[in-house]
């Protein structure tokens, strides 16, 4: 039996002290949470729109809606966190796993789109520069994507005054010229001499563009090594395809517009887990 009463006191006085401060930092740490939550949150509805920002030049695709729809969910989720709470735990479990996978796997395939985009023709051999068509305006000029391909299609050529070209590309139905010939006469206006460019006007794909430049490149015994000029996110799909039909491929890559350039990359990465799901990478 403990006849000590300064030690009884003691013990009471501790107590009250660990009960009056435990509200403070309770309060501190309820205030400091949710004000990180909300601040992610907004930085997540931010990055949909963002991502929708095409929307104001009439551009939609699947690369802008499932960015979007992620991080407008994971807004959701870090404002209303007891949402999810209700879900049974196998589910939410199975949710998180997938997400991680897809994050990994679009991880992976960015990374390696980025590899490729990065990989240069050295200029110590002579490779065949094809220019990949894009949407041909309605007054015969260039978009501004097709444009920017032109642009590093033609800083090469003008280094490289041995270098040819294959411009492909052919017509759809809302343009007055096929890609190809839109390609050739823009290259001509900027100094390039026509007897270099070669013409490939029937492609209506990427697959198309390199199989059929390749038959143009074999047809007129043109090297094999090829540096396709086009967005620094096209490059791994179309040296995909490039290899498939015996060529060596290099990029010439350009940037996007910085209001595409996002959705583009998304839409790119889906296509290719696309295809290397059904079997065509």
């Amino acid at each position: 039996r403990d006849r000590s009463p300064s030690r009884g006191l003691g013990d009471v006085y501790k107590r009250q002290s660990s009960c009056s401060a435990s509200p403070t930092t309770s309060r501190r740490t309820d205030v400091r949470h949710p004000v990180l939550r909300y601040g992610a949150a907004a930085l997540c509805v931010l990055g949909a729109v963002y991502f929708l920002l095409p929307l104001s030049m009439g551009v939609l695709h699947i690369g802008m809606l499932y960015p979007a729809a992620g991080l407008l969910l994971a807004a959701v989720w870090l404002v209303f966190p007891g949402l999810f709470r209700l879900w049974p735990r196998w589910l939410r479990r199975t949710v998180c796993v997938v997400l991680v996978a897809g994050v990994l796997v679009l991880g992976t395939i960015l990374t390696l789109m980025g590899i490729r985009a990065a990989h240069h023709p050295d200029g110590t051999q002579p490779v065949t520069v094809i220019v990949l068509g894009c949407q041909v305006r309605s007054d015969g000029t260039p978009s501004r994507m097709l444009r920017d391909r032109i642009q590093a299609a033609y800083d090469y050529l003008s280094i490289h005054e041995e270098a040819v070209c294959v411009a492909s590309g052919g017509q759809n139905n809302q343009e007055p010229t096929t890609e190809a010939r839109c390609i050739r006469d823009t290259l001509v206006s900027m100094g390039i001499a026509p007897g270099r460019i070669y013409l490939e006007d029937a492609s209506i794909s990427t697959e198309e563009n390199l199989a059929f430049s390749a038959e143009v490149i074999r047809r007129e015994g043109l090297p094999t090594e090829v540096a396709i000029a086009s967005d620094n996110f096209h490059q791994l799909r179309a040296g995909v395809w490039a290899e498939k039909d015996g060529l060596t491929p290099y990029s010439l890559g350009c940037a996007s517009i910085w209001m595409l350039g996002p959705g583009y990359w998304a839409r790119e990465a889906a296509a290719l887990l696309y295809m290397g799901a059904t079997g065509a990478l």
